[in-house]
């Protein structure tokens, strides 16, 4: 269905605006992850805990993002630009209260909070983008974003190599950094628009055009259920040991290998700046030799760097590692999000990709770290060390190679309507709304 006078494409200076403002968004999601992955040595000394009291604490803060699809499916309802501007709004109130954390367990409160905003704000921004680029900048658009929460790990690496966190403030120097967004939204909020795909859908509701949302439930219906489910194992089985990864690598170098923490930041800031190269490559892959064998690619290498990654001492190879680790681990996001995207009809692509987001790929972000910390933990744990633990971790993405070699759907070339059809989701010649 054509939409009307909303179809009218916005002025290049109007998207290239959006791109900045949302592209924002994105820096500060990797940025702030990245802060308590890169500074976990220096949170356990301030609060003096041991490593499974910090893996423990990360399962109410990673819950922030399970409660963070609650708040992203109000834009359905309110809008996306003023969701996108509170979001703002709450993610840096959260952000700043966190550097004023008096134990452990408040910076977990106000980390909780953090990540609900961030979550949101992070999810409206593609949201918004899906809906006001034309199809021929979409992609890019996307690419930009992903390369941007790549950056905000970067940024942090600088700050760390510049010794900040050795000033009066210590750590907490860097969550006052996240007070920059607000001041960007105080100067561009009045220049952002609400979507015109929004705008139209609300005009037909006000017409009684429209009488029903898309159920919660939907995405679960006989019909999507098989690419529901396959997508978000997936998801599951990558996530769980990438972020229980990235979470620990920069306390195993400095606690396990005795990195040094400028040594760390240059690590840091070469590999995430070698590894946006990843983004690059697989979005040219996977176009060009299709979506499974890019994805069983890129798994591939993220596995076996990584277990590199964490068994070997000497600094060169692990200098190496770590790029190729985060060439593959991450990079293979442009593939993930069209297998979250792509399978579904239009009408319930958001909540599908959402369902895959918030709920299966959530695990990960709970899971991963608290793992590491509680069988890691070196007084406590099973395994006794993060080397061990991460690379016992890393055989869980075997599964989910398997999975996508013989049953994800192999959609290159396709419009989606094709894909629609193909996986009986509509019938033949339907016009997908």
């Amino acid at each position: 269905m054509l939409l009307g006078s909303a179809a009218v494409d916005r002025s290049p200076r109007y998207l290239r605006l959006l791109l900045v403002l949302l592209i924002s968004a994105a820096f500060f999601e990797g940025y702030d992850s990245s802060i308590l992955a890169l500074l976990l040595p220096n949170i356990q000394n301030t609060f003096h805990v041991s490593e499974a009291v910090l893996g423990i604490t990360r399962i109410p803060i990673e819950l922030g993002l399970f409660v963070a699809f609650f708040v992203t499916r109000l834009s359905d309802r309110l809008g996306r630009r003023p969701l996108l501007l509170w979001s703002v709004v709450g993610y840096t109130v959260f952000t700043a209260l966190t550097a004023l954390s008096w134990d452990i367990w408040s910076f977990a409160f106000f980390q909780f909070g953090s990540r609900i905003f961030l979550g949101a704000e992070y999810a409206v921004g593609i949201t918004m983008i899906v809906e006001e680029y034309p199809a021929t900048g979409r992609g890019r658009a996307l690419g930009a974003l992903l390369t941007f929460n790549a950056l905000g790990t970067i940024m942090v690496g600088v700050l760390l190599g510049a010794g900040v966190q050795d000033g009066p403030l210590e750590w907490r120097t860097f969550y006052l950094v996240g007070l920059l967004p607000l001041v960007a939204l105080a100067f561009f909020r009045r220049r952002l628009l609400e979507t015109r795909r929004f705008e139209a859908e609300a005009a037909r509701r006000r017409a009684g055009e429209v009488t029903e949302e898309v159920p919660f439930l939907e995405p679960w219906k006989p019909e999507y259920r098989r690419n529901l489910v396959l997508v978000g194992m997936v998801h599951m089985l990558r996530s769980i040991p990438l972020f229980g990864s990235t979470a620990w690598w920069a306390f195993y170098a400095e606690r396990e290998r005795g990195f040094t923490a400028a040594q760390v930041a240059i690590y840091i800031i070469v590999a995430y700046g070698f590894g946006t190269i990843g983004y690059y490559v697989c979005g040219r892959l996977m176009e060009r030799i299709g979506r499974r064998p890019t994805a069983v690619i890129y798994f591939s290498g993220g596995i076996a760097f990584s277990m590199i990654l964490f068994q070997v001492s000497d600094k060169g190879i692990s200098f190496a590692a770590l790029m190729l680790a985060v060439f593959f681990g991450l990079g293979v996001g442009p593939v993930m999000s069209a297998f979250a995207t792509e399978l579904f009809p239009t009408r319930i692509r958001g909540q599908a990709a959402a369902w895959v987001r918030n709920w299966f790929e959530i695990a990960g972000y709970v899971f991963g770290p608290a793992l590491v910390g509680i069988l890691g933990d070196h007084a406590t744990g099973a395994i006794g060390n993060i080397g061990d633990t991460v690379t016992f971790l890393m055989i869980m993405q075997i599964p989910g190679i398997y999975l996508v070699w013989r049953y994800m759907p192999e959609t290159k070339g396709k419009e989606l309507e094709e894909i629609a059809e193909d996986e009986g989701m509509v019938p033949a010649g339907a016009v997908l709304l």
